[in-house]
């Protein structure tokens, strides 16, 4: 990991300018287009003094792990956070206490954008699910939902991290394993549901690869991601704020590490490569705060601020200190800025949250 060799009294330099344009004309994913919901009516009836939200949000899921190897169990220290220590090094967020309540919080946020379901493809409307993959499942929270609401079917969940609860629904098992090395899986999949792995995997199409040669004909595999720049219907975000320069900050830092932010983009032509079918996008909009007039979306922008003013220099901490040379100190400072714009009503801003879903094709 590199120093930083400017001062703590320094001014951040200016933001990368990172595009985040979609794909060329003439890609699979521009010939047909993802899915977007219309812009957010904003709530002009709201108390324009961007103090915090008023809301009582209570979220504080204790997350234990099963017996595992002592060398798993030991994570590593950095910048006052723990990260996984199986594969160190691989996944730029923390795995400790605050960012397991963040990624369940999070979940929470899911549910509201789909109305309670725990995904939108078609898996399992023709015939029961037998097996379904949970592929980076993280604190274990979707993976346990599905298996209580399936006791049916067989559930796997897979992570670098131990950070799963210990006792879960008794068809649900969960694994340490790297997702970019070789399955070694003995029965394929239904359906594997992957969530929020933006930033975690260098190559996409050998995972898709994985994908298509471990589901069943017929089975689907579905991606919910979000895609890094916020953005603004209405221009209200612009380049002098700190969150905009946030933005390009690590963008720029993922794809020096090789994994970019923006993967999503890419899903449905990756997708088609690998030879799946009905591939299907969709994006929704998650406000950074309650600045939207919609009941719903005012809810998922409480919990959205939330999930990203609280969970920030997590979020923020490796990609700057690893790939911008920054100190901790230097970012505390800078984060300072990035969530009063978080907090901001008079940005209205959100998280651009792309859902693709593919299907591997049918025996004929």
């Amino acid at each position: 990991m590199s120093k930083s060799t400017k001062s703590k009294s320094a001014s951040p330099p200016p933001p990368p300018d990172v595009s985040g344009s979609p794909p060329a004309a003439g890609s699979p994913a521009a010939i047909a287009g993802p899915t977007t919901e219309e812009a957010l009516v904003v709530d002009t009836d709201q108390i324009d003094d961007n103090a915090d939200a008023d809301s009582s949000y209570g979220t504080s899921i204790a997350s234990s792990s099963a017996s595992l190897a002592s060398s798993i169990l030991k994570f590593r220290q950095e910048n006052g956070r723990t990260y996984h220590s199986y594969k160190e090094g691989k996944y730029i967020l923390p795995n400790d206490e605050l960012e397991n309540d963040r990624l369940d919080l999070q979940h929470h946020v899911w549910a509201l954008t789909y109305d309670g379901a725990l995904y939108t493809c078609p898996a399992g409307k023709d015939k029961p699910l037998k097996r379904v993959l949970d592929a980076g499942t993280g604190t274990g929270i979707w993976a346990v939902d599905f298996a209580d609401d399936h006791p049916e079917t067989t559930v796997i969940g897979v992570d670098l991290s131990p950070i799963q609860p210990a006792f879960v629904p008794p068809n649900l098992s969960f694994y340490i394993d790297d997702l970019e090395e070789p399955w070694t899986f003995s029965d394929p999949f239904d359906f594997i549901h992957v969530r929020m792995l933006t930033g975690s995997l260098a190559d996409w199409p050998n995972f898709f690869e994985s994908c298509f040669e471990n589901l069943e004909p017929g089975g689907w595999v579905e991606m919910g991601d979000i895609v890094f720049p916020t953005e603004s219907d209405d221009n209200t975000l612009p380049s002098e704020t700190a969150l905009y320069k946030w933005n390009q900050y690590v963008l720029k830092a993922a794809r020096i590490l090789g994994r970019d932010l923006d993967s999503a983009k890419l899903y449905r032509e990756q997708l088609t490569a690998k030879g799946f079918v009905n591939i299907s996008e969709r994006i929704y909009k998650w406000p950074i705060n309650a600045w939207a007039k919609d009941k719903k979306y005012k809810e998922m922008g409480l919990w959205s601020e939330q999930n990203f003013t609280e969970g920030l220099y997590g979020l923020s901490v490796g990609l700057f200190t690893r790939a911008l040379g920054w100190s901790a100190q230097e970012l505390e400072v800078f984060l300072v800025d990035v969530r009063k714009d978080l907090k901001n009503k008079n940005i209205h801003g959100y998280w651009p949250i792309w859902v693709v879903s593919a299907q591997k094709p049918p025996r004929v």
